[in-house]
């Protein structure tokens, strides 16, 4: 049997048992805390997932089972919250000198809402966007919900040390496969946004995209309250949400109001919540609209994305551009972005 991969130090020295915030000790296979929780790791990657808690998306019970049986590995992909049909197309397409990596090219549909659906099974380069992030200079970024990590690769290219957090072990593991040792240093673990499992106060920033907004209330309020324990002082975390006011959300909420209680669906904000939610859990709050007329409107994905995505990034960066000189506008978009320092 082949030896675990270790876990980076630098990585160790942040972890905490996301139970009790206890600090953790390796034995190469496990992670475990002075009170008996212990934590699998699988190539490096530790995982935190919780079986008693109740899940934010199916996929956490697949990284589990994963993690105890290292069954499907090194793919995972019972883990990559696929199709069967894009399942089949990762085992027909897999191998392991390829220029894109065959999960990431059939997972690159949930990168972008419909923008990218054309690229399914055909990728041929990873877009990695612009990250909204003053230069790194070597500071830590926990980016949240990380996927296969294009918002890690864009904050390593800006000098960050990113860490990225997601449930999906087989993302995790596809994005280790397709950047390490070709991208800046960055860390990966398998968790959970409502049970981080950092130390206080160690992050210089906190980045999430499109995640968060799919989370219910209650569940996203618990997640920002984690986001600024992790937090140094003076920290900044950005996130993306949903705002139930845009042009195009209004729509979807009066369209969509049978599935509300679906489990893993966008939930659209108030910019009124936002603002005071942030402020209560983190620190004050700025906000800032990030797309009109949809969400994932990102103009570094223009070479990629359909006709259609391409008319919607259009306008959205011309109404984006007017919102800079009338702010008023933002209660019309989309998208937002949430600033907020911890106090």
């Amino acid at each position: 049997m082949a030896e675990p991969a270790p876990i980076d130090p630098r990585l160790l020295s942040l972890l905490a048992c996301p139970r009790d915030h206890a600090p953790l000790q390796t034995d190469g296979h496990r992670l475990c805390c002075p009170h008996g929780h212990r934590y699998p790791v699988v190539d490096g990657i530790p995982v935190f997932l919780l079986p008693e808690t109740e899940q934010t998306i199916g996929l956490t019970a697949a990284s589990l089972r994963a993690a105890q049986t290292r069954d499907g590995a090194p793919l995972f992909i019972d883990t990559v919250g696929v199709s069967e049909e894009e399942r089949r197309g990762i085992q027909r397409d897999w191998r392991a000198d390829a220029e894109v990596d065959a999960v990431i090219s059939y997972l690159i549909g949930a990168t972008c809402g419909f923008g990218y659906l054309g690229q399914i099974g055909r990728l041929r380069r990873y877009p990695i966007p612009g990250v909204p992030l003053p230069r790194g200079e070597g500071r830590l970024m926990l980016d949240i919900g990380c996927s296969w990590g294009r918002w890690s690769v864009a904050a390593a290219r800006k000098g960050w040390v990113p860490v990225g957090l997601d449930p999906s072990l087989g993302a995790l593991a596809a994005s280790r496969r397709a950047f390490a040792g070709r991208e800046p240093p960055m860390h990966r673990v398998c968790g959970d946004a409502r049970y981080l499992p950092f130390r206080a106060d160690v992050f210089d920033a906190a980045f999430s995209y499109s995640v968060l907004q799919h989370f219910s209330e209650a569940d996203a309020e618990t997640a920002f309250a984690e986001i600024g324990r992790v937090l140094a002082r003076g920290g900044l975390a950005k996130i993306q949400m949903a705002h139930a006011g845009g042009l195009r959300s209004r729509q979807i909420v009066r369209r969509h109001r049978d599935v509300a209680d679906a489990p893993f669906r966008v939930r659209y904000w108030s910019l009124e919540r936002l603002r005071a939610t942030f402020t209560r859990r983190i620190g004050p709050g700025r906000l800032s609209a990030e797309a009109f007329g949809g969400l994932g409107l990102l103009a570094d994905d223009w070479s990629l994305v359909s006709m259609k995505a391409k008319l919607l990034i259009t306008a959205s960066g011309f109404i984006r551009a007017i919102a800079r000189i009338a702010p008023a506008l933002i209660r019309l978009a989309d998208s937002v972005y949430v600033d907020a320092v911890k106090r």
